[in-house]
Order: structure tokens, then C-alpha cells, then sequence
């Protein structure tokens, strides 16, 4: 059996890195002492600090235990930058959001490293999948230089597939009779956190037939109403019901609207092309106002851009489907939020922090 690792830095930022990034001019303007801000080499605030991701040294086969955060300063360093950082209004929010995707980083990087137990890991890693839908909705009109969708993408789906693998390892180690893994689940209060992610899992994933089938095959306790709506969503479009999918879409909850949206560039492309088969007509156009709502865009001229985009006429807010015009080869849609950014930033409190 491995060595259990246990970290002894009981602070959000090493005492070692942040002297090092204050002597080398690294440190964040989120991590400055602000009566020290005109100085050429601003001192750091030892309460707004946070370690920052480095990767391992080549060779290094023992991590420093000193700059390692066991699991509850882990858990007060995301609930730092939830509540400290991300509802700030006074600094750009992409700033923000780089200096937390940041730090995240870190925090996992800490996780993994000492092997955090499973119920610890658990809390930990769900604020993260949040804080990831959540940046995917609120910057994705943003341009790619000052936000990836795909890099937060790629970090989201892997934190989720941990998060569901973590969920499975905890059911195995506690079989258990029934009446006795409720009482637990109702001491650790896991029952409407994981139903909410295996929701998340299920939207995230539309019409896909793994994801599809793990809800089917969940345990009664956690096939909640927001895991069989998820279901039902996925499973329209997975028939490439798109009207009933993006019907059913509008009734959820913020969170997982968010989650559900990750989806909406190619639910709106595979739409628009199903579309131009089915309304094929050098006549005959469709209203403008109707597609609008059927396909959940909030401003016309998104549609109209859209409409260009894959070679579609777009007249007197009419929209002319021709199959043979379709641009088969442009792959998205283009991006647009379903909420903008003032609502996104009250929905923000719901969203992360009321769940941490």
C-alpha cells in the first residue's frame, strides 16, 4: 500500500511561494497588499494570496509536505475565491475567471496528489464543476483570446467523469442495507448534491447513449425529477426532437440550464440543417420569430448571423430553408449567451455560492 501523503500548510498559499512570488514581482493584482500597490515590488496580502498551478519538477519523486493544503483548507480556498474573488464588480470578470481557473488548477493538483479521501475529494470537486458551467455561459461570447470554451471544456468533462468515478468508488465501499445508506447519506447531506451532478452529467452529455444509460441504471434514491427531465431532454434530442428538447430546456433551473447550454452551438447548427431538409422550399420561407423561439435565441440578429453562416436566406426576419445550400462543413454555431451578464452576475449566489 502507498505512503498516505498529508500536507501541513494550513494557509491558501504556501508561506515559501508567496515570498518567492513577491521578491520576483509574480503576484496577482487580486494578491497585493493594496497599501503597497504604487510600490515597484507590491507586497503580498498573506489573507488574499492563493498558491498558484506549477507543474511537478522533472525528478522529483517526494512532495514538500509544507506546501501541500490538507482537504479543509482546500475547501476554505475554493469558498475564498467563490466568495471573495468571483463577485467582485469593480475588475474585469475574465480577469477573474483566469486567476480562479488558475488556482482551481492548483486545488486539484493538491487533491490528487495526497489522494484526499473520497467524501472530502467529493465536496471539493463539485463547487469546481459549477464554477466551470457557470464561465462557460457567462464568457462565451467572448473572444477566444481572452476565453477558450474548449480548454474549459476539456477541464469541466474531466472534473465531472472524476467526480462520477468518486460517487461509484463511495457506493462500493459502503454496501450497506438500505435503511442504513440513507441514514448516512442523510448525515452527509450527498443525496441533492449528487443528484444534481449526475443532472449535470446527463445535460452535458445530450443524446448520448452512455450518459443516457447510467441515469436509467441509478439507484432509486438518486433518480430525482431533475435527473428524469434531464433524461427526457436527452432523450429527445437524442431523436432529434429539437422543438421538445429546447421546450424542456427553458424549465430548468439556472445551474443546469447552464449545463444544458454547453450543448446549444451544435443543438443549433444540427437543428437548422434538419431544418433545411424538412422546410426545403425556393418559395416557401419560415417566420424568423418562430425559430427564434423554437431554438432559444435571445437577439434576432444571432439568428440572422447564424442563418449566413450556414448559407441560409434570412429576408424580412423570414428565414428560406434549401437543403442544397446548407454549409455541411461549418461545424458550430455561432456563440450567444441565454442570459446576460447582469443576470448572470445575480444568478451568481444561486449558481455557486448557496451550494458551498
Amino acid at each position: 500500500m502507498s505512503e498516505l501523503i498529508s500536507g501541513t500548510c494550513l494557509t491558501m498559499c504556501p508561506e515559501k511561494e508567496r515570498w518567492m512570488r513577491e521578491r520576483e514581482g509574480l503576484l496577482h493584482i487580486l494578491e497585493i497588499d493594496e497599501s503597497t500597490k504604487h510600490r515597484k515590488r507590491p507586497a503580498a496580502d498573506p489573507t488574499k494570496t492563493v498558491k498558484c498551478f506549477a507543474r511537478p519538477a522533472a525528478g522529483q519523486t517526494m512532495p514538500d509536505l509544507s506546501e501541500l493544503r490538507p482537504g479543509p483548507v482546500l475547501g476554505l480556498t475554493i469558498r475564498f475565491l467563490f466568495k471573495q474573488v468571483l463577485t467582485r464588480s469593480d475588475i474585469n470578470w475574465v480577469v477573474l475567471y483566469d486567476f480562479t481557473f488558475d488556482r482551481l488548477r492548483a486545488v486539484r493538483q493538491d487533491i490528487i496528489i495526497q489522494r484526499i479521501d473520497t467524501r472530502m475529494s467529493i465536496s471539493l470537486f463539485e463547487p469546481i464543476v459549477r464554477f466551470y458551467i457557470y464561465s462557460e455561459q457567462r464568457l462565451c461570447e467572448r473572444d477566444i483570446k481572452e476565453f477558450d470554451p474548449v480548454i474549459n471544456n476539456k477541464h469541466l468533462l474531466e472534473c465531472i467523469k472524476h467526480l462520477l468515478a468518486l460517487y461509484d468508488e463511495q457506493e462500493i465501499r459502503e454496501r450497506q442495507s438500505y435503511s442504513d445508506i440513507c441514514k448516512e447519506l442523510d448525515n452527509w447531506s450527498i443525496t441533492d448534491n449528487r443528484t444534481e451532478m449526475e443532472t449535470i452529467y446527463i445535460l452535458l452529455h445530450l443524446g448520448n447513449p452512455t450518459a443516457i444509460s447510467r441515469g436509467l441504471e441509478l439507484p432509486s434514491i438518486y433518480r430525482s425529477k431533475m435527473v428524469k427531465t434531464a433524461l427526457k431532454i436527452s432523450l429527445a434530442w437524442y431523436l432529434r426532437n429539437y422543438a421538445r428538447a429546447c421546450r424542456m430546456i427553458r424549465s430548468l433551473p439556472p445551474l443546469l440550464t447552464c449545463a444544458a447550454l454547453c450543448n446549444l452551438r451544435q443543438i443549433r447548427r444540427t437543428s437548422l440543417q434538419i431544418m433545411s431538409s424538412g422546410f426545403n422550399s425556393k418559395n416557401l420561407t419560415f417566420p424568423g420569430l418562430k425559430l427564434q423561439e423554437l431554438l432559444l435565441y435571445n437577439d434576432v440578429s444571432k439568428l440572422k448571423a447564424d442563418c449566413e453562416l450556414f448559407g441560409l436566406n434570412f429576408t424580412n426576419e423570414n428565414v428560406q430553408f434549401e437543403k442544397s445550400k446548407f454549409k455541411e462543413d461549418v461545424s458550430l454555431a455561432t456563440p450567444e449567451a441565454f442570459f446576460n451578464a447582469r443576470e448572470l452576475h445575480k444568478l451568481l449566489p444561486e449558481i455557486l455560492l448557496d451550494s458551498n
